[in-house]
């Protein structure tokens, strides 16, 4: 079998979701020999003045945030077995943005995301997961959540 993916990207949160999506995708960077880094997107808060409804803006500081998200995807990492994984936490406009900025970036060959059963209005409005198969400069895996 030749190593088709070389470097995979996952995609994670601080949901217990994301522990199923990363051992998704140890399964194939297993298969193909294959570097796994998990990447956590912090979306950036705009505030625009006139909004009636206005974001919940953390207590925390950017750099606690980062600092957290850091902690927790080597904390994943760890707990699954893969402590040479990269960890890498990045802000962008939306989780989107830096999925696909940070796998062209990395060069990478797979993305994995994971996507949640959608009904109702959630259907007709689209998925973070569904735009990234569209924009992604490489395959996707999405794994059902």
């Amino acid at each position: 079998m030749s190593n088709e993916y070389k470097h995979v990207l996952v995609a994670i949160d601080h949901s217990d979701d994301s522990e199923k999506i990363v051992k998704q995708a140890i399964v194939v960077a297993q298969r193909n020999h294959a570097k796994i880094t998990l990447l956590h997107v912090i979306e950036d808060i705009n505030i625009a003045l006139g909004y009636e409804l206005m974001p919940i803006i953390s207590e925390q500081t950017d750099t606690e945030i980062v600092s957290e998200a850091k902690r927790h995807a080597r904390a994943l990492a760890d707990r699954l077995g893969i402590p040479d994984a990269d960890t890498h936490v990045v802000s962008a406009f939306s989780t989107k943005e830096g999925i696909i900025k940070t796998s062209e970036s990395l060069k990478v060959e797979l993305v994995v995301v994971g996507a949640h059963t959608r009904q109702g209005l959630a259907l007709l409005l689209g998925s973070t997961s569904g735009s990234i198969i569209n924009d992604s400069p490489c395959d996707v895996l999405v794994v059902k959540v």
